[in-house]
């Protein structure tokens, strides 16, 4: 009889039990002893794997794992790298799925130490590795029948602000094989007009690697600088506008740009140089603009963004909840950059599960700022999941449903697999 009353009392003070009148205090209580063997049943049996062709700048790969008694969790490990194949993908996850076969899907924390030194090798391997643990999160979720920002701390808001990663749906190239400013102005006006209220870019990608001669940076940089003047002009000024530099600059440059690109009032200036790399030069360019500088989006653990942090070299970090490690270490990770006045923005051009997990985890952050979404890459993107997402007036809700609120559709996923 203790051994139960100190069960209740804990599954009180997690918030699954609230004691009220005695009938709903009993029915709350069978609840919960039901939960409980439920979840002392519930064990990891089996993995799946479908990875779908997007576009040529990389694959969607989801994981499906099942328990013995039929519980289905899903994860996303896409875009571990692209010099990655999908053999050495499938592998990476097969390897950390030994890790939690016939295991409770509830001992995370067992499954992240057993895999952490293995996950800090690659960024294949820490992909595979976050991959797992969402799934696992959503495992949990079904079982008790609660959604996963539940088991987090439960949400702070009801809606979650996102942006529309307009780049890479644009493809269309000038001779010089840079992509035209009228393909960005088209998309970016798409978006607007399907209710997006942030909208961002990355004019640089087809900028040529430094060293090289002044005449053709000066041609890339006003090339990019140029392709961001005119989606300003197509959306106005009541529409945020980020731009992602994917690290093309060296310090000088960056602030070169920077001071360039105040006069368009851009919501953030993202990576102007690698902050793995370069953390002091990343800083340096926070400090002479006035513009909000971003980055992180390819970093792991807490052990990578604590420079970063202690630093503050970005006024905003982008941990990705596909390759930070977790939905766990998303939270860790917020809540380092809290402690230094920094807000969080997840790093998110992915499919529709990383997403889901995205929304799960932000929906508990305090210092959350927006969340990105892959925009105009596929028209079937919404067909994958079950339901589909929803987008409204720039936002997006967060569910109540249980895990992240969705299941894959293994049958259309077989339509586009690679």
């Amino acid at each position: 009889m203790n051994s139960r009353r100190h069960f209740l009392k804990a599954m009180s003070s997690a918030g699954l039990i609230a004691f009220s009148s005695p009938r709903e205090s009993h029915a709350r209580e069978q609840d919960a002893l039901a939960a409980a063997r439920q979840m002392k049943n519930t064990i990891v049996k089996s993995i799946a794997v479908y990875v779908v062709k997007v576009n040529a700048r990389g694959n969607w790969v989801f994981v499906q794992l099942t328990t013995h008694d039929g519980v289905v969790g899903i994860g996303e490990a896409s875009h571990g790298g692209n010099d990655v194949s999908k053999t050495n993908v499938e592998q990476e996850l097969q390897g950390f799925f030994e890790l939690v076969k016939e295991q409770s899907p509830f001992a995370i924390g067992q499954y992240r130490q057993r895999g952490w030194q293995r996950a800090r090798a690659s960024r294949t391997s820490a992909t595979a590795f976050s991959a797992i643990e969402q799934a696992l999160w959503d495992i949990q979720g079904k079982t008790l029948g609660i959604p996963v920002h539940q088991l987090l701390g439960g949400k702070l808001r009801d809606n979650i602000k996102v942006y529309a990663n307009i780049n890479r749906g644009t493809n269309e190239k000038d001779e010089q094989g840079r992509r035209l400013a009228s393909a960005f102005q088209r998309n970016a006006e798409l978006a607007v007009g399907q209710g997006f209220k942030a909208i961002k870019m990355a004019p640089f990608d087809e900028m040529k690697p430094l060293p090289s001669t002044t005449g053709q940076i000066e041609s890339d940089i006003s090339h990019a600088i140029e392709c961001l003047r005119a989606v300003r002009q197509t959306i106005g000024n009541d529409v945020d506008l980020l731009v992602d530099v994917h690290s093309h600059l060296n310090e000088a440059l960056g602030i070169e740009v920077a001071k360039a690109l105040e006069p368009l009032k851009l919501f953030w200036y993202e990576e102007a140089v690698n902050p793995q790399k370069f953390v002091k030069e990343a800083k340096a360019i926070t400090e002479a603009t006035v513009l909000t500088t971003a980055g992180g989006e390819s970093v792991f653990g807490r052990e990578g963004f604590a420079p970063l942090i202690e630093s503050k070299a970005f006024d905003i970090l982008m941990p990705d909840v596909k390759h930070c490690g977790g939905i766990q270490e998303l939270k860790y990770i917020a809540a380092m950059a809290e402690t230094a006045g920094l807000s969080v923005a997840p790093h998110n051009p992915s499919g529709p599960v990383a997403s889901a997990a995205s929304v799960a985890a932000v929906a508990t952050i305090p210092n959350f700022s927006i969340l990105e979404l892959a925009y105009g890459e596929v028209p079937w993107r919404s067909s994958l999941i079950d339901p589909a997402e929803e987008f409204s007036n720039g936002f997006t809700r967060i569910t109540d449903r249980p895990g992240f609120g969705i299941s894959l559709n293994v049958k259309q996923l077989g339509k586009y697999k690679v």
